[in-house]
């Protein structure tokens, strides 16, 4: 992945795709893509997007705070 400074910024990726996955979601069920029974896939995505966001989030959390111990050694 990217790097920075002695530092991996997978953590930093895996919470900003968590938060947009969250936010097309909370979208789409507000009605901004129209109704839902309509939309095909689109639907999925929005269903699954807020479980997707909040594991993501909480993944790219873990890995910042791995790449911390890890530069403390």
């Amino acid at each position: 992945m990217f790097m920075r400074r002695g530092k991996s910024t997978e953590g930093w990726a895996a919470i900003g795709f968590g938060v947009f996955a969250c936010i097309y979601s909370i979208f789409g069920l507000s009605g901004g893509l129209g109704p839902l029974s309509q939309a095909g896939r689109s639907a999925t995505l929005v269903y699954l997007g807020i479980p997707v966001g909040v594991t993501f989030i909480v993944l790219g959390i873990v890995a910042l705070y791995r790449d911390a111990r890890r530069a403390r050694d």
